[in-house]
């Protein structure tokens, strides 16, 4: 059995070509961790391992599932689903062999590379639709911003959470549900051609294999696919966790990717993400947006300046993922004019199509004052990974 292992494969769990070998020397890796099981492998054995990177796998858990990996014939043959054209063209480099200056096969503009996000304290990645932080792109012609990771991100990948064979492709301008987090959002997605499914680069990111810093805690955290427990920020119960093999620490997949920083339209100031609630006092454990009570051992946003804090979901809102004033273009039997994604709370007029109101998104037309409200469009349209938006 072990004689016949394929010596090359191509692993949905990385985007390297794996190789099968004997007798590694135990200074060739930083880390002997599997990148599937996360335990440690020993190198006495035969592996598979990528030559570009510092990552190893046990043999059994890299042929575990035959939908997971393809063989590659020929070493010298550039697989179809590898060869992966750029999604950047830089245009201008910077000393330190940084690009300052690219195209975007997303946006029509040029990017330039910033680094000053406090003048940028309010604005989202159009990538992953996450608070700008650290260095990241911008459009000096238009309101369009990309974290350096979002941009950077390939045209075509392999994602392991994914069952279909075929690898995913980066897309745009499309309302889309997250197979991963069920999130709805606008943003950028990698999408399977085959069963038209979508997954945010929120969840693309966080789930990429290997070891992961969070914030309150000091160990490395793992993501354990098939285990079942409760996550600490939220108090849920998660099938897929991330897991923390020091301690008794589990995160999930939500939890772990929430911003450092968040908005909320009645604040001025950034609420910053809290793990510890060290106020004794009862009175104190509320939340100052929906005004109800907080359990003081979970998550919740704290704004220093106004000493306010408050759940989660309150800060985050029910479609935090979602970018107003968008256009989208509906199929013609619903309406036969662009529409702009809106927010309206106060005197939300009654909906086109069902005649009654409701406190969510919806899609306006300014020409001929339609409107149609977000949780009316859900039940005429199946599958929002159709609806295009520009």
């Amino acid at each position: 059995k072990c004689t016949s292992l394929p010596r090359i494969i191509k692993s949905k769990w990385h985007d390297h070509r794996l190789f099968h070998k004997y007798f590694f020397r135990i200074e060739d890796f930083r880390v002997l961790d599997c990148i599937i099981c996360h335990d440690e492998v020993n190198i006495e054995h035969g592996s598979y391992y990528c030559s570009k990177c510092d990552v190893i796998f046990h043999v059994k858990c890299a042929m575990k599932d035959k939908d997971s990996y393809e063989i590659v014939e020929n070493e010298d043959e550039e697989s179809p689903n590898e060869s992966v054209s750029s999604i950047t063209k830089v245009l201008e480099w910077n000393d330190a062999g940084e690009a300052i200056v690219l195209e975007h096969s997303m946006h029509i503009h040029h990017l330039t590379l910033g680094d000053r996000v406090c003048e940028y304290v309010n604005k989202c990645c159009d990538g992953c639709m996450l608070p700008v932080s650290a260095s990241f792109y911008y459009c000096t012609q238009c309101d369009f911003f990309l974290h350096k990771v979002c941009a950077e991100l390939p045209k075509v990948k392999h994602v392991w959470h994914h069952l279909c064979r075929p690898p995913l492709v980066l897309t745009s301008n499309e309302l889309f549900r997250c197979a991963a987090c069920e999130y709805f959002s606008n943003a950028f997605a990698y999408k399977c051609e085959e069963c038209e499914s979508c997954a945010c680069l929120r969840c693309i990111i966080a789930l990429t294999p290997g070891a992961r810093t969070c914030l309150g805690h000091k160990h490395p955290l793992f993501f354990y696919p098939e285990y079942i427990g409760r996550c600490v920020a939220c108090g849920c119960d998660w099938n897929g966790l991330f897991r923390c093999k020091d301690c008794d620490f589990s995160l999930g997949v939500e939890c772990f990717s929430l911003p450092i920083t968040s908005q909320h339209k009645n604040d001025q100031h950034l609420f910053s993400l809290a793990y510890g609630d060290d106020n004794n006092y009862s009175e104190s454990h509320f939340c100052d947006v929906c005004e109800e009570s907080r359990d003081p051992n979970l998550w919740f946003y704290h704004c220093e300046t106004c000493d306010t804090s408050a759940h989660v979901g309150c800060v985050f809102g029910r479609h935090p993922f979602i970018k107003l004033g968008s256009i989208f273009e509906l199929p013609e039997e619903l309406h036969e004019h662009p529409l702009t994604l809106v927010a309206k709370i106060y005197y939300y007029p009654n909906c086109d199509k069902y005649g009654e109101p409701c406190f969510d998104l919806a899609l306006e037309c300014t020409g001929c004052n339609f409107i149609i409200h977000f949780t009316c469009l859900r039940q005429e349209i199946h599958f929002l990974g159709g609806l295009r938006w520009r």
